[in-house]
């Protein structure tokens, strides 16, 4: 929920600072009911509970007010953010105000009023957050004579209060609920009804188990094809898998159409459970298309269910995915192939690739090279350091970094200060292995670079040399011209005194020299316990 804006407050204020005011406003007569306009505009649902007490004002026109606003507060809300609110109703200190103590010593008998309000449904709902258990109880039982969905979501919070005899009043009203013709309220509420599952007052098994008996029937598909529609991702993917769960012929018609939705893990579940249930007539066609898939996993597993089904095409498209923009593509394909014709030299086809003229596929044939090759085979791939292609070059550095990087590390380290960020990464990836033997080099490079992203993958590769001259190294990095590197010196330094108290080699004499001298140089910059922690370590050592 949103926390509310000083705005909001302000006016909240007013309306508790004017509680004389129902009796004086000959001047500003409808002040208060400008007020409640202004807050129900806000959608900030957190400031309800100081709502509440207005409820049961003197003034009917009062208690519509605050009515109407609770309700259009309540409107704004997300299914998991109603148990957000019953929290703020319990913590919020609107319970302990003079003006809400008229509602806060609510009786069971006069929750009747609220149904004369126009939203009495909602203030219904609102009022079984209230903290005695009498008033939730009969709050929950008002409640239950309404079957409309506006009261589904107050019911199952209150499946999981600490008073038994609310929690099965809710439950009574709840189980009373799964049916057939409700069908479409409980799926939009599914995320209070499974996260009972996670709580822990009482078992609710019974309760999620005939929900989702109910939404896998066969006659309520279309409110299952309605989740999947769903503007709200996590509704859409639950919904799915509920009708995965399913099994059925109507079940398996719809994973078929979904193997074509615009969300690429709902694809994925519906190739990895669709194929097992369809002929190999009905299959084929849909793998063609599916291994072409934008989403990596999804041509996976059409890759396999293609070969396990020995498919007339597989053969041309293990061959294509040897080409694949992506590892596990390929790894998949070499594997498969490989089944086949244990004898394939994969590298040699890689180097018969490089000289494609589709960027993309250049860029899969030097990632494949660097995977299956030799150190034979780096030649090859340092022509393309030079490539005008972003993509094609950092390929280059990868491939490299895998056929014997030591043997070049005077390109990495010219690719490490290059001025596009994403070669700079992958260079900076390929020097990690070899970084404690360059740790001058990169001292120098660090000192003497000004490109911001240069220095910050330097800064990480300094990071890994010995202990104690890291110490030092942070030291002189909190003190940096660049607030960036500061801020990452202080972080990294945090967890480099942390790990100072359980070293077992102390620091020798010429180290501790330097980190005494370095903590007298960064007086101002460290909280006194850092300061003093690092001390007693060093003198401990010592």
């Amino acid at each position: 929920m949103r926390r509310p804006s000083q705005k909001t407050w302000e006016l909240i204020r007013e309306l508790y600072a004017g509680q004389g005011f129902w009796r004086a406003l000959a001047l500003r007569q409808n002040r208060p009911l400008w007020i409640f306009e202004q807050i129900a505009s806000t959608q900030e649902a957190s400031v309800i509970p100081h709502l509440a007490p207005f409820l049961i004002d003197g003034r009917f026109d009062v208690r519509e007010a605050a009515a109407r606003t609770i309700a259009a507060l309540v409107a704004s809300l997300q299914p998991s953010e109603f148990v957000q609110l019953d929290e703020t109703f319990r913590t919020n200190w609107g319970y302990h105000s003079d003006a809400a103590s008229p509602w806060i010593h609510l009786k069971p008998r006069d929750l009747k009023q609220f149904w004369q309000l126009s939203n009495a449904v909602v203030v219904m709902g609102v009022t079984s957050f209230h903290r005695s258990g009498f008033i939730r109880n009969a709050a929950i039982n008002e409640l239950a004579t309404t079957s409309d969905g506006s009261e589904l979501p107050f019911l199952l919070v209150r499946l999981n209060d600490w008073v038994e005899e609310v929690r099965n009043s809710a439950a009574s009203a709840v189980l009373h609920r799964v049916r057939p013709d409700y069908a479409k309220h409980l799926l939009r509420h599914l995320q209070l009804i499974l996260r009972l599952r996670s709580c822990g007052r009482c078992q609710h098994e019974h309760i999620i188990n005939g929900v989702t008996a109910l939404l896998q029937a066969p006659d309520i598909l279309p409110v299952l094809r309605e989740g999947i529609l769903s503007s709200d991702r996590w509704i859409r993917r639950e919904t799915f898998r509920i009708a995965i769960a399913a099994k059925t012929t109507q079940s398996t018609a719809f994973l078929k159409e979904i193997l074509s939705d615009p969300d690429p893990i709902l694809r994925l579940w519906a190739a990895r459970n669709v194929f097992a249930y369809l002929g190999d007539a009905e299959v084929h066609p849909l793998l063609t298309v599916l291994v072409r898939d934008r989403f990596a996993d999804v041509r996976c597993v059409a890759l396999n269910a293609m070969t396990k089904r020995g498919s007339q095409d597989a053969s041309s498209a293990l061959a294509a995915a040897l080409l694949d923009s992506n590892s596990s593509v390929r790894s998949l394909a070499r594997y498969w192939i490989q089944v086949q014709k244990p004898e394939f030299n994969f590298a040699s086809l890689y180097q018969q690739s490089l000289g494609r003229n589709s960027p993309k596929l250049q860029r899969a044939a030097i990632l494949g090279l660097g995977e299956t090759g030799t150190p034979a085979d780096a030649p090859a791939v340092l022509p393309f350091l030079d490539s005008p292609l972003l993509g094609t070059r950092k390929a280059a550095i990868r491939a490299l970094a895998k056929l014997g990087g030591e043997h070049y590390t005077r390109e990495f380290l010219a690719a490490l200060v290059d001025a596009h960020p994403g070669v700079s990464t992958e260079a900076t990836r390929a020097l990690a292995t070899s970084a404690a033997c360059l740790t001058e080099r990169f001292r120098s490079l660090f000192q003497t670079e000004s490109l911001p992203h240069v220095r910050k993958n330097l800064f990480m590769l300094l990071t890994r040399q010995p202990f104690w001259p890291l110490g030092v190294f942070l030291f002189e990095a909190m003190r940096d011209r660049d607030e960036q590197i500061v801020e990452l010196g202080r972080r990294e330094f945090r967890n480099w005194l942390e790990r100072s108290r359980n070293m077992a080699t102390p620091p020798s004499a010429s180290q501790a020299r330097q980190l005494h001298n370095a903590l007298r140089a960064s007086t101002g910059m460290l909280e006194p316990q850092d300061i003093s922690g690092l001390e007693f370590c060093l003198r401990a050592y010592n």
